[in-house]
């Protein structure tokens, strides 16, 4: 299809738009998807030269997160409320 087409008036349905062409910002994009991927060839490379492997026991287990105060509480315990009082205090 060239241009001449397009502009011709067939009658049929729809609007011919022109494809647009790759601009630099595509060819960045391209290139940075390469360079990552060869990247991570080099990384396993390293990897296999070292014998580095990762491996996890089957019993490790990761403790749950200690919040100092729970959500579920309607507020701060009374210790915490003195420490904020006792750093915005303002002597008049």
């Amino acid at each position: 299809m060239s241009l001449g087409d397009l502009n011709a008036s067939e009658g049929g349905r729809g609007v011919y738009v022109l494809k647009q062409s790759a601009n630099i910002y595509t060819m960045l994009l391209i290139l940075s998807f390469i360079f990552v991927l060869i990247g991570c060839l080099f990384l396993f490379l390293e990897m296999k030269a070292y014998d580095l492997t990762v491996k996890v026991p089957p019993d490790a287990k990761a403790a749950a997160p200690q919040a100092f105060w729970s959500p579920a509480e309607s507020s701060l315990p009374r210790s915490a409320w003195q420490r904020i009082a006792e750093t915005l205090r303002v002597e008049t």
